[in-house]
């Protein structure tokens, strides 16, 4: 069997995601890691099982809903692809981190795949990513990741880049307001990763839970849901330079 495992706050993993899994024909079971009532009871897996896990990178890491849930998974020497989904900054400890959640749940990490995409606080960073020639060579890294599934068994330590201790989170200092425009359709705090809109509020956000993951802005049927423009100004360009240039997909398959 095949399992999918995607945090996607925004969709832009997910596209990532869709186009990578798509070179596999078997059916496969798509787990959200972002679901706030994941349950682990549900899922099984063993040895034979193939298992794609794919997430946003937020600050050089893996957002924390995802590890929570990661951590929850038993993988019994399940095999592991792992996509860490980039806004043309940086992966930093994004992938040691998820790499190292899945050995100590007892899957094999046998190959990993950086993608940049566009950022998801700063849209005019890469806006057209992932774009034709991202697809292509997505596309040619999940081709040659299967042809060594089928020709190998066993397989040696991933390596991948990143540092222990991860890159310390500091936290997005801003986070996402409704506006006067909220219907109070409830759709943003339903689809919070950690129940950071309350239920009974939804105009209201919860900034010690929040980790502005744009959720709640991409979904906003009215787009009510928002930072003051001057403040994203503002944070571009203090953050301009580290997105310049066009970051690389990068592939690694362990030995």
């Amino acid at each position: 069997m095949i399992y999918e495992l995607l945090f996607s706050a925004t969709g832009r993993t997910k596209k990532v995601l869709d186009i990578f899994g798509a070179r596999w024909d078997e059916n496969k079971v798509r787990i959200d890691l972002s679901d706030v009532n994941f349950d682990r009871e549900k899922y099984n897996f063993t040895a034979d099982d193939l298992v794609i896990v794919a997430s946003s990178v937020f600050e050089g890491r893996i957002p924390a809903p995802a590890v929570d849930k990661l951590k929850k998974l038993k993988g019994n020497g399940a095999k592991a692809i792992l996509l860490a989904v980039f806004g043309n900054r940086a992966v930093d400890d994004a992938l040691l981190e998820m790499k190292d959640v899945m050995v100590s749940g007892g899957f094999v990490p046998v190959a990993a795949v950086e993608s940049s995409v566009q950022h998801s606080i700063m849209p005019q960073v890469e806006s057209s990513r992932p774009d034709a020639d991202d697809k292509k060579e997505i596309e040619e890294f999940a081709s040659r990741i299967k042809a060594v599934l089928a020709e190998k068994a066993e397989f040696k330590e991933l390596a991948v880049p990143g540092n222990f201790p991860y890159v310390e989170m500091g936290g997005v200092p801003f986070k996402p307001k409704a506006s006067k425009k909220c219907i109070d359709c409830g759709l943003c705090a339903k689809k919070c990763p950690t129940g950071a809109i309350p239920m009974d509020n939804f105009k209201i956000t919860d900034k010690d839970k929040c980790i502005t993951c744009m959720r709640c802005v991409e979904i906003c049927p009215t787009d009510a849901r928002d930072f003051p423009e001057i403040l994203l100004k503002g944070a571009f360009m203090v953050m301009k330079a580290k997105f310049e240039r066009r970051k690389p997909n990068k592939l690694y398959i362990a030995d």
